[in-house]
């Protein structure tokens, strides 16, 4: 029996087919840009498809067993190994951005993610489960530092009584207990520490002197302690879960052979 006529239905999510049989097949529609796509073909007792996929240099070309699993589950495991990140941004630069600044949106984003995550259809496989389950751990995490920082602009003493590290604490000490001195000598002692990796450390005493001078030098204090100081230090807590080798490794060997075509790097 020829399944082709019903395959060429498949949703236009799972992109561009590649048929194994000769060339009076329909041709191959375009993948779905910065992402996976692709739909499986047969041919008699040929089972191989062809899928493809792209980062950000690369498109790879991949034939995999269609009866193992479905285009549209390689296509949400790609989706799952890539995507999944918020973003809404908690941290500002500069005293008129803290307005700027929505936990509503931020809960919105959470919430689509969240939903978008649970939802995926991964290839089948305890690898893929526990991708899944690192996806929404770091997700949750970034969630909950975001909205602590967030709300930490207006109310420090939220930052003060959360469960992050003491050394994270302590740039917002201060902020926290409205103490003048102990906000000043928190801020230039970030400056300190952020001069030992910095090209040219005497811009940054220089940049203090001159926001510590100013009428609204408590506003410029409180983007800089829970900007550089607070958010940098919760930021490393985040359980990420990094694009390594080791993932794109595993997802290639769900295919029985792989091709890529990459940009030259200049």
């Amino acid at each position: 029996m020829n399944y082709r006529p019903l395959l060429w239905l498949l949703p236009a999510l799972l992109g561009a087919c590649t048929p194994d049989t000769p060339a009076t097949e329909q041709p191959t529609p375009p993948p779905v840009s910065g992402g996976a796509a692709a739909a499986p073909s047969q041919s008699g007792a040929d089972s191989l498809a062809t899928f493809h996929w792209d980062t950000e240099m690369c498109t790879f070309t991949g034939r995999y067993d269609s009866r193992k699993y479905t285009a549209r589950q390689l296509t949400d495991t790609y989706d799952l190994l890539r995507g999944g990140q918020l973003t809404t941004s908690a941290p500002v630069f500069k005293p008129a951005d803290i307005a700027k600044l929505s936990v509503d949106t931020l809960e919105a984003e959470y919430t689509k993610v969240l939903a978008h995550i649970k939802g995926l259809q991964p290839v089948p496989g305890a690898t893929w489960q526990e991708l899944r389950r690192l996806k929404l751990q770091e997700l949750n995490d970034e969630y909950r530092a975001l909205k602590t920082t967030m709300l930490g602009y207006s109310n420090p003493s939220l930052l003060v009584n959360s469960p992050y590290p003491a050394a994270c604490k302590a740039y917002v000490r201060g902020l926290a207990e409205k103490n003048d001195s102990v906000i000043m000598a928190s801020w230039q002692q970030l400056v300190r520490e952020q001069q030992k990796n910095n090209s040219v450390p005497e811009s940054l005493q220089a940049r203090f002197e001159q926001e510590s001078a100013a009428p609204n030098w408590h506003e410029h204090a409180q983007v800089e302690l829970i900007n550089f100081g607070w958010w940098n230090c919760v930021n490393e807590t985040i359980r990420r879960v990094e694009p390594t080798g080791k993932w794109q490794q595993q997802y290639e060997q769900l295919f029985t052979n792989v091709q890529s075509e990459c940009e030259a790097v200049d």
